[in-house]
């Protein structure tokens, strides 16, 4: 069945996809006058409907059936070192899809791709990666993504469970630490670049009160254990 997006509240009735929406179901995946369709809105509304109009510059669709997604009760945030190439695509796609509530993207003295004045560009591209993730996955909620230029700049506070991925030999592992903390909130997993978190910053999270966890016995890509956290938090709260 055939997947898009619609950023408004959806209803009972005829919507009108946006020209980007209906240009991606109507010529991308050639549907037709008829065919079922599943529209989400990233707000916790699944929509059920038929193509009405099959139009690739205002797509018509009639929504016949609506549920509503309770929002998770303790949503997982991913604090997240800008890395380098397309890895910060790749870590959108892949966290949208686990479910992460919130992904904030911020420097650290070892990040070697600085944004600098593409900020917006990235963001929105960030934004549209996730809806199609969304798309992809059945995700109802749309993740808050975000940018700041240094870890100090970030509001730690309101975050519950707050954990770091960390190389030092003292540190415990992720099962360890899930299973001895008490019921928060929500859960924060704080990933660095693939230098690792400098020392000074390595300081600044202990004293915000993050627990330093080791994820594997094996050093991971960046990328690759931003995934593997979120899998384990997924697992931890919802399975």
């Amino acid at each position: 069945m055939h997947k898009c997006f619609y950023e408004n509240d959806m209803g009972i009735g005829v919507l009108e996809l946006s020209q980007h929406e209906s240009h991606h179901l109507c010529n991308v995946m050639r549907a037709r006058d008829g065919a079922e369709v599943i529209v989400l809105n990233g707000k916790g509304f699944y929509a059920q409907g038929t193509l009405i109009t099959a139009d690739r510059k205002c797509a018509r669709i009639k929504i016949e059936k609506m549920t509503q997604f309770e929002y998770p009760s303790r949503p997982i945030i991913l604090l997240q070192a800008v890395l380098k190439n397309n890895n910060n695509d790749y870590i959108v796609r892949e966290a949208t899809a686990i479910g992460v509530s919130e992904i904030i993207f911020f420097e650290t003295q070892y990040t070697e791709c600085r944004m600098k004045w593409k900020v917006d560009d990235k963001l929105l591209r960030w934004q549209q990666i996730a809806i199609e993730a969304c798309k992809q996955s059945g995700n109802p909620f749309l993740p808050k993504i975000s940018y700041f230029e240094k870890l100090e700049s970030i509001n730690l506070l309101p975050f519950g469970i707050k954990l770091f991925g960390g190389l030092e030999e003292n540190s415990q592992s992720l099962r360890k630490v899930l299973h001895a903390s008490s019921m928060g909130s929500n859960i924060c997993m704080a990933i660095g670049p693939e230098g690792d978190f400098s020392p000074s910053e390595y300081a600044y999270l202990k004293q915000n009160d993050f627990i330093e966890c080791r994820l594997t016995r094996n050093i991971l890509r960046s990328e690759t254990a931003a995934i593997y956290a979120l899998s384990v938090l997924d697992q931890f709260i919802n399975f």
